[in-house]
């Protein structure tokens, strides 16, 4: 079965913008796969906070992770 995507919107400061921007060029990787390990980062980082506050939270973050 194939993965279902939704859209995120957003704004940035326009040189955070352009400087991903750039490193997204030269890297020469696409500005959702950036974002898409930007926010599994994020999210690694702010599990184990979640996780001490709600308790049937892990299970998802899991799957998702």
């Amino acid at each position: 079965m194939a993965e279902e995507n939704r859209e995120v919107r957003g704004r940035l400061p326009k040189d955070l913008k352009i400087a991903f921007e750039i490193a997204c060029a030269r890297l020469e990787l696409t500005q959702t796969a950036a974002l898409e390990e930007a926010i599994r980062d994020w999210l690694k980082k702010k599990i184990p906070l979640l996780v001490e506050s709600h308790r049937g939270v892990k299970g998802l973050w899991s799957k998702i992770l």
